[in-house]
C-alpha cells in the first residue's frame, strides 16, 4: 500500500513539475532576395531541453513543376538526417485549399486562441525590411505602405499578445534596385499546462464541425482517410 501512495505522489509531483514548466519558443525568419529560411527552437529547463526545426529554401525544380522542400531537425544537440520531399502542383493546390478551409475555422476558435495568446509572453520581436525599386518615387510610396501594413501588424499583436518588451521594426529603403528581403526573430514563452488546457478546448470544439480537407494526409482528420486529390 505504501508503495502504491508513493508511485501515485511521484505521478502527480511529475505532473505539476510538466504543467507548470515553461516552454521558451525562438522563431527567426529570413528572406533574402527569393531565399526563405525558418528557424524554429524549442527550448524547456534553462536549455537543458531543446529542440531545433528548419526550414531552408524552398525553390522550383528546373525540369519539372515541382516545388522541393528540404527539412532538417536537430534535437538535444543531434542533427537528424535531411529529408527532400516534392510537392506537386495538385499539392500545392489543395494545400492552399486546406489553409482556406482552416481560416474558417479559426473564426470560430478566436476566443479560446485568444485567452491562450494572453497568457504568452513576448520577450523579443524584431522586424526589419529592406525594399527598393528601380524608381525612386515608386520606392518611397512603397516604403510609406510597407511602414503603414507593419504598424497594423505589431498592432494586432499587441492586443493579442502579453508583450513584455517594446516591439523593434524598420523599413529601409533601397532606390538603386529591386529587392524585398525581411527578417524577423521573436521570442515566446507560456507554460505546457496552458497550452494543455487550450488543446483540450480546441478538441472540444473540433469535434462539434470537422473541416473538409482535400490533401490526404489532412483528409484523415476530418474522418475520410479514403479521399483523393483531383
Amino acid at each position: 500500500m505504501k508503495w502504491l501512495l508513493l508511485i501515485i505522489g511521484i505521478l502527480i509531483l511529475v505532473l505539476l513539475i510538466v504543467v507548470f514548466t515553461k516552454i521558451k519558443v525562438s522563431i527567426d525568419y529570413k528572406r533574402v532576395q527569393t531565399n526563405d529560411l525558418i528557424h524554429i527552437k524549442l527550448s524547456a529547463w534553462y536549455g537543458l531541453f531543446h529542440y531545433t526545426f528548419k526550414v531552408p529554401v524552398m525553390k522550383m525544380e528546373d525540369d519539372s513543376a515541382t516545388v522541393v522542400v528540404k527539412e532538417e531537425q536537430e534535437m538535444n544537440g543531434k542533427t537528424n538526417k535531411e529529408e527532400k520531399k516534392k510537392l506537386t502542383a495538385e499539392d500545392l493546390r489543395d494545400g492552399f485549399a486546406d489553409i482556406l478551409e482552416t481560416l474558417q475555422h479559426i473564426i470560430g476558435f478566436h476566443k479560446i486562441v485568444r485567452q491562450f495568446a494572453g497568457k504568452v509572453q513576448v520577450k523579443k520581436f524584431t522586424w526589419h525590411s529592406k525594399v527598393g525599386t528601380k524608381n525612386a518615387a515608386h520606392t518611397g510610396v512603397l516604403t510609406g505602405a510597407c511602414w503603414a501594413l507593419k504598424g497594423s501588424i505589431i498592432g494586432l499583436l499587441t492586443t493579442y499578445f502579453n508583450f513584455r518588451i517594446m516591439p523593434s521594426y524598420s523599413i529601409t529603403p533601397d532606390f538603386q534596385r529591386w529587392q524585398a528581403n525581411t527578417s524577423i526573430s521573436c521570442i515566446l514563452q507560456f507554460r505546457i499546462g496552458q497550452a494543455m488546457v487550450t488543446g483540450i478546448k480546441l478538441l472540444r470544439y473540433w469535434k462539434g464541425g470537422k473541416p473538409h480537407f482535400k490533401s490526404r494526409k489532412l483528409a484523415k482528420l476530418s474522418g475520410d482517410s479514403n479521399k483523393q486529390s483531383f
